[in-house]
C-alpha cells in the first residue's frame, strides 16, 4: 500500500535526479511520475511510483543517497535475484552494497507499517541473503560482499531481538542452533527471534555446535523445546545417525523441532523429530500452540 511505502517530495526527487524542482512538479502533474497527494494537497511520490518512472523513462538517480537508496547502477551488471517487490529489491541491493543504515531504515519502515520484527526479518533479510548467496555462487558478487552482507544481517536480527518486549521469567525455555559442519549463523538467529516474539525464553547456541554440546546444554538448561537449524550437511550418513541418537536421548518429554534448507526429501524421512518447520511462520504458529499447551498443563497439574 502506498501509505506504508517511503514517500518523496518533488524537491527530494529533483535533488536525486539532478533536475529542477519545477521539472519534477511538471512531470507529476502530467502523470509521467505517478503521484499521490497528502491531506494538505502536497505532491508525494512512493517508492513504487519512482521505480515505475525510472523504468519507463530509462533515467537513473544521479544522487540516490538523498532518498536513502543505494546506487542501483553499481549493481546493473551484477544481478542479485529475489522478490520483484520494490521494497525487497531496494533492501537486497542495499545489503549487497553494504549500506547498513539503509537496510536498517527499510526494516524499521516495514515494522512501522505493521509488520512484526520476525516478519520483517524473514521477508527482507532472508530474501536478500538468499539472493546474495546465489549471486556469489554465480560469480555475480565477490565473496567479501556475501560475508559483509551476512555480518550486517546478523547485526540487524540482533537489534530486532533487543527491541522485543522483556520475556516473562516464568516462560518456557527453548534452546537450539546449527549442528557441527553447518557454518550458517543467521537461520538459527532467526529461529531465536521468532520464538522470543511468541514469548519463549529462547537461546541460540550458535552454529557449528556438536550434538554432544547440545546434549550438555539440554542437561544444563532443562528446556521445554529444542530446535535444530540445518542449512548444510557435510556427511548425511553421520548426520542422520547423530541426530537420531540425540533425539533418543532427549526422550518424549522434550519436543525436537527441525528445519532448514538442507533437510530435503531424502534426509528428512530418515530423522527422528517431533515436528518439521518449513517456514518461520510455521514455526511461530507451532511454538505458540506448544506454549499454550504448556500453560494449560501447568494450570491443571
Amino acid at each position: 500500500m502506498a501509505s506504508s511505502q517511503p514517500q518523496y517530495s518533488p524537491k527530494q526527487l529533483a535533488e536525486a535526479l539532478c533536475v529542477s524542482e519545477s521539472s519534477v512538479k511538471r512531470w507529476c502533474d502530467r502523470g509521467a511520475v505517478p503521484t499521490i497527494r497528502t491531506l494538505g494537497g502536497h505532491r508525494r511520490v512512493t517508492l513504487d511510483g519512482l521505480h515505475q518512472f525510472l523504468k519507463q523513462t530509462g533515467r537513473e538517480l544521479s544522487n540516490p543517497g538523498v532518498l536513502g537508496l543505494p546506487n542501483l547502477s553499481l549493481l546493473s551488471r551484477r544481478h542479485v535475484p529475489g522478490s520483484d517487490d520494490s521494497v525487497h529489491s531496494a533492501f537486497r541491493e542495499a545489503l549487497a552494497l553494504g549500506m547498513e543504515a539503509t537496510c536498517r531504515r527499510i526494516l524499521q519502515e516495514r515494522i512501522t507499517s505493521g509488520w512484526s520484527a520476525t516478519e520483517a526479518a524473514e521477508k527482507l533479510i532472508t530474501d536478500a541473503m538468499c539472493g546474495i548467496g546465489d549471486a556469489w555462487t554465480c560469480d555475480q558478487l565477490d565473496i567479501y560482499q556475501e560475508r559483509r552482507g551476512c555480518d550486517i544481517a546478523l547485526r540487524l536480527v540482533n537489534e530486532l531481538r533487543a527491541s522485543l518486549p522483556p520475556i516473562d521469567p516464568g516462560a518456557p525455555v527453548a534452546i537450539g542452533g546449527a549442528p557441527a559442519g553447518d557454518p550458517y549463523q543467521l537461520p538459527t538467529a532467526l529461529v531465536e527471534l521468532a520464538l522470543r516474539q511468541v514469548g519463549w525464553q529462547a537461546m541460540s547456541l550458535g552454529n557449528n555446535v556438536p550434538l554432544e554440546s547440545f546434549q550438555q546444554a539440554t542437561h544444563d538448561c532443562d528446556p521445554q523445546l529444542v530446535w535444530l537449524s540445518v542449512s548444510s550437511i557435510s556427511d548425511p550418513i553421520v548426520f542422520v545417525a547423530q541426530v537420531n541418537e540425540f533425539a533418543e536421548r532427549l526422550g518424549e518429554n522434550v519436543p525436537l523441532l527441525v528445519g532448514g534448507r538442507a533437510l530435503d526429501d531424502t534426509i528428512r524421512p530418515q530423522l527422528r523429530y517431533t515436528a518439521h518447520c518449513d517456514s518461520v511462520k510455521h514455526l511461530i504458529d507451532l511454538a505458540a500452540l506448544m506454549k499454550s499447551k504448556l500453560k494449560r498443563d501447568i494450570a491443571t497439574s
